[in-house]
């Protein structure tokens, strides 16, 4: 009886062990099975896939292992990212590109020179910090060729260093300084990061625009002025309210303006109400209703440069008495009049528009502008300050804060 009860347990043994050999475990990231993932896909390599795209923020919406079009949209965005064929296919590349997006430990270089003919993780590190820099605008793919070469050269060139496109010691410091941000100074108890939505709609809204400003950024102190704009929009996690950014972390809209503005020596006056009075009127810009619409639509764009300021009625009762917010233009970008100021919905306080059709036509009031003639042309010497550091984020930073000095347009 003893040796049978013996064999029973050891066959019972046996039969666990190879079931546990058979089952299905979680995927883990970056695991996403052999095959391609594509439209019409399902199962747990997609659940992976989204569950990846929203760790890296590109995916907010509901993990159900179905591959539709809003996980494709997010593929494609990643695609974008990396500077990959952007199909919305998750090949071989795209895998691999997940994979180190998911590793990517900012400023790890190993502990060898990297130069023309390098290949390998530190290289494909190297690549995406310059790409954070905005000094590498080509395919993340872990070799060191001319383009990688000439990205390195930019950026020793910027910060000092001597350019000869070797990523050595020196170099290494300067990166790793650069890419891993600036220790915040304090954040609130209460603070959370942003929301994975907020996120997605920057990725999907802003994102493209301040992509393409930077494309055609000429270095003007007009367009400097935008680009501080659009630092403090990525890097300056501001929470909405009427203290002042500085001591509290909060901002509203014409603090905003009036904190961009400080930063390059000019002092605006920071309550909505008085900017009627700030600068010059610029004439023959005003929104009008299209005829047989509810919609609006902005004339005069072609007498507007970067910088104005845009001025609405207030909407709080009794509405239209005073000016109530302000913006600040930053051109006409990808065919359409921008705008960045206070919005909601984004991952921070500021967030861009490019649409007057509904309340930013119908309160619009009227332009004004501040900078002298001699701010719109490219290449004069341009003074400022550095970014305004608040005492206290009311934003959880949930990236590294990387300070102009070290960006390539300096935002």
């Amino acid at each position: 009886m003893l040796t049978f009860r013996r064999k029973h347990l050891i066959s019972w043994g046996i039969l666990a062990l190879l079931m546990v050999s058979i089952m299905a475990w979680p995927a883990q990231a970056g695991d996403y099975g052999t095959k391609d993932l594509k439209m019409g896909s399902q199962g747990q390599a997609v659940t992976q896939l989204q569950q990846d795209l929203s760790s890296l923020s590109f995916y907010a919406y509901s993990i159900d292992g179905r591959f539709g079009q809003k996980t494709h949209d997010a593929v494609v965005a990643f695609q974008k990212s990396r500077g990959l064929k952007a199909d919305g296919i998750v090949g071989q590349q795209t895998k691999a590109a997940l994979k180190v997006a998911l590793s990517s430990k900012p400023g790890n270089y190993g502990t060898q020179d990297l130069k023309m003919g390098s290949q390998g993780q530190a290289v494909t590190q190297l690549q995406t910090d310059l790409s954070t820099l905005g000094f590498y605008t080509n395919s993340i793919d872990g070799r060191f060729g001319q383009k990688t070469h000439d990205a390195v050269v930019a950026f020793q060139k910027s910060q000092g260093l001597k350019t000869d496109g070797l990523v050595a010691a020196k170099t290494k410091a300067k990166l790793k300084e650069a890419v891993t941000g600036m220790v915040p100074s304090s954040i609130a108890s209460g603070a959370k990061p942003p929301t994975a939505d907020s996120i997605n709609q920057y990725n999907r809204h802003e994102k493209p625009i301040v992509d393409a400003f930077r494309a055609n950024y000429k270095g003007s102190l007009a367009e400097a002025l935008v680009g501080r704009a659009i630092w403090y929009m990525e890097y300056g996690f501001m929470k909405y309210g009427h203290s002042k950014y500085a001591s509290s972390g909060y901002i509203d809209c014409s603090n905003f303006v009036s904190l961009v503005y400080k930063d390059f020596g000019y002092s605006i006056t920071s309550a909505a109400k008085n900017y009627d009075k700030v600068g010059v009127k610029v004439e023959g810009v005003y929104a009008e209703k299209i005829p047989g619409s509810s919609k609006y639509t902005l004339k005069g764009v072609e007498k507007l440069k970067p910088g104005d300021i845009f001025t609405f009625w207030n909407s709080d009762a009794p509405a239209r008495t005073h000016i109530g917010h302000v913006a600040i233009y930053m051109g006409k970008i990808n065919g359409k009049p921008c705008i960045i100021n206070t919005c909601s919905g984004r991952p921070t306080a500021i967030g861009i528009i490019d649409s007057f059709a509904y309340w930013y036509g119908s309160s619009l009031i009227e332009v004004r502008r501040v900078l002298p003639s001699s701010a719109f042309v490219p290449g004069a010497k341009i003074t400022l300050s550095k970014p305004v550091i608040p005492a206290v984020y009311q934003i959880k930073p949930d990236k590294p804060i990387i300070l102009p000095q070290y960006l390539r347009t300096g935002f």
